[in-house]
């Protein structure tokens, strides 16, 4: 079993083979928005990822095995990678719904990217929960840096729309599991409500600053700051008006 509240800078499928059976009660990642662009950046199609689905399958089955009884899994994606992703990942794991993200704004010129996708599911047969499938928590573009500050990864998700997943399926002391660390807003938000987390990035520059985050988190926890939780917990529970 990999040591708990730390990022490792490694393959997160490897990773995930180092994880105890049944020890984790949930998985909340966001795996590379690739669909769409090859690596010289021309227009791409799902040929291109063909070669990435033994990957997948792998991490897929990886995940149902480490998952608890119990245990819940958001696996965020955009328009363009929902139709390669979700086949894989309903072969494996047991997928419930598919949350819509409104980020209240978004860049595109053909009406605009204002949404992106959260793969939800739980191996709790017994688990109902209420609500809407339609979260909105504001985007970068709206009003998250006002609060999260700075982005340091182009793709970092709010703080406040990991705390969403991270307290409605966890408990103080639960573990979480990010498989693409990138900032690890997962940590972040575990670090302030008390979770356990794992985190892997197997960028090494991104693994750094990630690192230095984490860091900077786990030394305001210590200190008992307490006001950037308050602030950025609020977001998704009294949205500004509008969202």
């Amino acid at each position: 079993m990999l040591e708990k509240n730390r990022i490792y800078n490694m393959d997160c499928l490897e990773g995930l083979k180092r994880i105890k059976t049944g020890s984790v009660q949930a998985i909340i990642t966001d795996p590379p928005y690739f669909q769409g662009l090859t690596q010289d950046g021309t227009r791409g199609d799902f040929a291109d990822l063909e070669i990435t689905r033994p990957f997948w399958k792998g991490l897929a089955r990886e995940i149902n095995r480490v998952l608890k009884p119990n245990g819940e899994f958001y696996i965020f994606m955009d328009w363009r990678g929902f139709a390669f992703y979700y086949p894989i990942f309903a072969e494996y794991l047991p997928v419930k719904n598919l949350i819509v993200w409104d980020k209240g704004a978004g860049p595109g010129s053909f009406y605009s990217y204002t949404h992106e996708f959260i793969l939800y599911g739980t191996k709790n047969t017994g688990l109902r929960r209420g609500g809407t499938n339609v979260w909105r928590v504001p985007g970068f573009s709206v009003g998250a840096a006002g609060t999260d500050g700075e982005k340091i990864h182009p793709a970092q998700k709010p703080v406040a729309i990991i705390e969403r997943c991270l307290l409605d399926s966890t408990q103080e002391g639960d573990l979480a599991v990010d498989l693409f660390g990138g900032s690890c807003t997962t940590a972040v938000a575990a670090i302030r409500h008390n979770r356990q987390f794992v985190c892997f990035e197997v960028k090494e520059s991104t693994y750094d600053k990630a690192q230095r985050r984490i860091a900077l988190e786990k030394e305001k926890a210590a200190k008992g700051d307490k006001t950037d939780e308050d602030t950025r917990s609020k977001w998704w529970r009294d949205p500004p008006p509008g969202l």
